[in-house]
């Protein structure tokens, strides 16, 4: 016999119902503020420390850790391939288990504290040879990778169990990203104000230390929190036949959409983390004004906040792939008129970051309301709900993205003989500048093509799958959907 999601259960008599429905369809319950409140303090928390990676943790090892810029990138191309294999792993061992305190809730009381833990020691450097040293980080770093994805993966998957109705879940993703994007702010604002302000009784290296340790008690507080207001409603049994690499692999050869959306995932995050890391570098030594770093990454965030709540009107308007689209371009825009913009004109540096941050914004916005449509159609065309697995595997694309961010930008500061803490010669400023604006123009522009041409799944199209879905199993008639 095959078990899926819906097919395990029969619809609940409504008056043992303690849930408010949106609908007569199964599993379509309205979700309280608070815990929708709660379920996007997640991703505020995990921002709070994940973001400190995406922005400063390139510019930490080359230019305060003491790494050569080649081992570094080395090491975050070495990372992506371990990635390959740990995230999938995850999203497996969610599925073929049934944690008492939650299927996918759990982790988020798990991995806290060592999450926190790790990206304290992540930002430590130790007294240690530069072997020693590049072995610190190697390690810490790719521990921190495993335990964000322990944490993120299962996540990610819970809000297809809080709520099956479509709207419910755009304004769960809309109020998360709008969290999760305010945690950027504080890391843009935190790490090199506080650092700085620390280094005035310590080294800089500590003062990094300290405040990332702040961001992590923060984090795994509201971890904690978050745990005890979200609920799960719609029960799970993928965990009676047991998911394997199989379906791991049977979801990248049938699963096309999840594909499509993987390259999205890949290219917009990659976009996201490049003009991250490398925005502290172009205030630094391009504008010369490294006392700027913080409001030029805050300008990289901030206007993304603002984005955020114009998605459900977007969607109304232009539909879920229009919306998409639209993001993209801004983000191109942006990021091309960066090119455009001298040393000197401040202003036009922070209106040309914001512009892309804005588009930025739109697209956190609308790619997790997205990302259930792969699990819908998965279900349809195998007959198996594995949630994590089919979510793992579009995730993957936000840590492949890192290669994007990480590897591309630190290859090509080698390639122009980057020196850290130094004047730079025109090659290296021309390289920096490059890798500020043109190279995540062209990420967006080619991830516009390959989403516009290719994905399909409309607002129609996933309806109907979810119709047939639950026709085939027993939960409505035709009569009924009539």
């Amino acid at each position: 016999m095959v078990f899926n999601m819906n097919q395990s259960i029969s619809p609940p008599k409504e008056q043992s119902e303690p849930w408010q429905k949106t609908g007569p369809q199964p599993g379509y319950y309205k979700l309280p503020r608070k815990e929708m409140a709660g379920y996007s303090l997640v991703d505020f928390a995990m921002n709070l420390v994940f973001q400190c990676i995406m922005m400063y943790i390139t510019f930490f090892y080359t230019d305060i850790f003491g790494l050569k810029v080649k081992d570094v990138a080395l090491m975050f191309l070495l990372s992506r391939f371990f990635d390959a294999f740990a995230d999938p792993v995850m999203g497996t061992i969610a599925e073929r288990l049934n944690p008492k305190h939650g299927k996918y809730k759990t982790y988020l009381i798990y991995g806290a504290v060592p999450f926190g833990v790790m990206a304290v020691l992540a930002y430590t450097v130790p007294d240690l040879s530069y072997a020693g040293k590049l072995a610190w980080a190697y390690i810490t770093y790719n521990l921190l990778n495993i335990l964000y994805t322990v944490i993120i993966q299962p996540y990610i998957s819970l809000s297809s169990i809080m709520t099956a109705d479509p709207d419910e879940r755009t304004k769960l993703q809309t109020m998360r990203m709008m969290f999760a994007q305010s945690g950027g702010v504080v890391v843009a604002l935190a790490i090199p104000l506080l650092s700085g302000f620390f280094s005035q009784y310590m080294t800089l290296a500590r003062g990094y230390m300290l405040t990332t340790a702040c961001m992590a008690v923060i984090m795994v507080a509201l971890l904690f929190y978050a745990y005890r207001t979200v609920t799960e409603r719609i029960p799970v049994h993928s965990h009676e036949q047991k998911a394997g690499l199989k379906d791991v692999l049977h979801q990248v050869s049938h699963n096309k959409p999840g594909v499509i959306l993987f390259l999205l995932f890949f290219g917009v995050y990659g976009f996201n983390t490049i003009q991250s890391s490398s925005g502290v570098y172009y205030m630094t030594y391009f504008a010369q004004r490294p006392d700027l770093v913080a409001w030029f990454s805050m300008m990289n965030v901030l206007p993304s906040v603002a984005g955020v709540p114009f998605v459900p009107a977007l969607c109304r308007k232009i539909k879920k792939k229009g919306t998409v689209l639209l993001g993209l371009a801004l983000g191109a825009i942006g990021a091309g008129m960066l090119w455009f913009v001298p040393a000197g004109s401040i202003g036009m540096m922070m209106i040309s970051r914001g512009v892309s941050s804005f588009g930025y914004g739109i697209l956190m916005g609308i790619l997790w309301s997205i990302i259930t449509d792969a699990v819908e159609y998965a279900d349809l065309n195998t007959g198996r709900r594995l949630t994590a697995i089919v979510m793992t595997l579009i995730g993957l694309g936000l840590k492949f993205s890192m290669t994007i961010g990480g590897v591309i930008p630190t290859m090509i500061l080698d390639h122009v003989k980057y020196v850290p803490n130094a004047i730079q010669t025109a090659e290296a400023l021309g390289g920096i500048r490059m890798m500020s604006s043109i190279l995540p123009c062209i990420v967006m522009v080619i991830t516009f093509i390959i989403f516009a041409t290719f994905y399909q799944l409309t607002e129609e199209r996933v309806a109907e799958i979810q119709h047939k879905i639950a026709v085939r199993d027993g939960l409505i008639t035709e009569e009924m959907s009539e």
